[in-house]
């Protein structure tokens, strides 16, 4: 299908319309009709043919649903416009961290965070002419400002349920989030569309094979139920999403085992606190050192004033701290982050008492750094 769009100037890209039962849309400028007739008229291409050999022409398969619609913009008109725009305007102070193509919108996309005033101004000015302002959009993101003052993030250390997250879902009472239901108790459509993938992947594992065990619901929202399938220390991941009237799989994982923590207040970020090696308290000790790592993509920065915190709770049978971080602005690679060395100065001497990150519930007992 691509083969066959590249030969026209016309060919305005492909999408696949999940709100249509999965139907390959497929955009041109010009004669629409003779597009969907040539299009029907071809056979699977080798490298996508169907398992079953079957090399039907498309237009006669029950598996296959093509549309060819009519757009405004060819796909090398747009992409001549992004590179044009892009010239024009990257690595300037305009709050832009990226650029694409929409074939669905049929339009070019600037990713923008926080622009300075008059940069939607100077962005409009670099739109070439050979495309109208229609044929650009702009996905804007104002991000809050962080928190003033000291910070204030850790959860009532008497509180036994407070509110976290894990696994996408929504911040709720940790009873309420652990409270996994099994798939068999689970009376809802979200649930029959799981059983119909996880059942098909058995005999088609495309795009992977799905485990079989106890998957259980972990979320249920309006449009989104989320899955999980415990396996001890790594969990298999699943969601399923609605689309109209429709349930509709959308995507699985695999990772470490979640742990549940606090929700940061907007414009703050996460970061991984451990020991330092070098420097391990002892009994004795009224010193900690910490090494703190910022989470998100930050393009391998040292945080220096963007680091928060530490805030710091001490017990009878614990040290307990939070940090947290301002994030990047825009966007940013994804290199390692390097560790920043906080010392903490307790109350008394750390005695038996564990050191603890108490953004986690329950709080972690922070480990040494792996190096």
């Amino acid at each position: 299908m691509l083969g066959y769009g590249s030969q026209f100037d016309t060919f305005g890209g492909y999408w696949l319309d999940r709100d249509n039962g999965g139907t390959i849309m497929v955009g041109f400028t010009d004669e629409v009709e003779m597009h969907e007739t040539a299009l029907l008229a071809l056979p699977p291409s080798p490298e996508d043919g169907p398992a079953d050999g079957d090399m039907r022409p498309l237009g006669q398969r029950d598996d296959v649903a093509i549309e060819v619609v009519q757009v405004t913009y060819g796909e090398r008109e747009l992409l001549s416009a992004q590179d044009q725009m892009s010239s024009a305007t990257w690595n300037r102070d305009l709050g832009i961290y990226g650029y694409g193509i929409d074939s669905q919108r049929n339009r070019v996309n600037v990713f923008l965070e926080n622009p300075p005033p008059g940069a939607l101004a100077e962005i409009a000015r670099s739109v070439p002419s050979s495309v109208g302002l229609d044929a650009v959009c702009l996905e804007l993101t104002i991000t809050e400002a962080p928190p003033e003052g000291p910070l204030l993030v850790l959860p009532d250390l008497s509180n036994p349920d407070p509110v976290v997250t894990c696994w996408g879902v929504p911040p709720k009472p940790y009873s309420e989030l652990m409270a996994w239901q099994p798939i068999d108790d689970v009376d809802h459509p979200a649930v029959d569309a799981f059983r119909e993938e996880l059942a098909a992947r058995q005999t088609d594992p495309t795009p992977r094979p799905l485990p079989q065990g106890d998957w259980a619901v972990v979320h249920i929202a309006p449009d989104l139920v989320r899955f999980v399938l415990d396996g001890g220390d790594w969990e298999e991941t699943a969601a399923v999403q609605r689309r109209g009237d429709r349930w509709l799989w959308a995507g699985e994982g695999s990772s470490r085992r979640c742990e549940p923590y606090v929700v940061l207040p907007e414009g703050l970020g996460r970061v991984d606190v451990h020991l330092d090696p070098d420097s391990l308290p002892g009994p004795d000790d009224t010193e900690i050192t910490l090494l703190v790592t910022e989470q998100g993509c930050a393009s391998g920065r040292t945080m220096g004033d963007a680091l928060r915190g530490p805030q710091v709770v001490e017990t009878d049978e614990a040290v307990v701290v939070a940090f947290a971080v301002v994030p990047v602005v825009g966007g940013a690679d994804c290199p390692d982050n390097p560790p920043t060395s906080v010392t903490i100065t307790l109350s008394e001497r750390l005695g038996d008492r564990a050191i603890q990150d108490g953004l986690y519930f329950p709080p972690k007992t922070v480990t040494v750094e792996m190096r």
